[in-house]
């Protein structure tokens, strides 16, 4: 299973917009400045961010982006479907059945196998909802709890 860097550049954009002081909006110039990446990639994932209704898009002079839900209520999890889509990561190509001859056999051990992968990602997965945005921010450092990104 490969994550992209995506996942890792919201759950930081996150804990940054829960750390924004007086909640106000921080606009993405602000945020792909600290995260050192381009604002056009930044805005890709943010709008997914938005589409998932982790945070709000605030269009005025002062607008940017908000968190849209209190940080209890955003889990790992759905920072990672939001990223990642919510689909099974398993997907078969059935290319044992091409390669070898015993049929029977290789639908058991595709099968076999199959069935581990998806044990793995729902353990992967229900790991990832029992952590939130808060647990996160139980590890800001004291004096780090409110900052002023903007």
């Amino acid at each position: 299973m490969k994550m992209s860097s995506a996942v890792e550049q919201s759950l930081v954009v996150l804990v940054m917009l829960a750390l924004q002081k007086d909640g106000l909006p921080v606009k993405s110039h602000v945020l792909s400045e600290h995260l050192e990446v381009s604002e056009s990639y930044l805005r890709k994932t943010m709008r997914k961010l938005v589409v998932a209704d982790l945070v709000k898009a605030i269009a005025s002079k002062e607008g940017g982006f908000k968190l849209n839900r209190p940080t209890s209520d955003i889990t790992l999890l759905d920072v990672y479907e939001a990223i990642e889509g919510e689909d099974s990561f398993i997907h078969s190509t059935q290319l044992a059945d091409r390669v070898f001859p015993a049929k029977n056999s290789v639908a058991e051990g595709t099968k076999e196998v199959l069935s581990i992968i998806y044990e793995a990602e729902q353990d992967f997965k229900k790991r990832l909802k029992r952590t939130s945005i808060a647990n996160l921010l139980e590890f800001a450092k004291e004096g780090e709890e409110i900052v002023d990104w903007r």
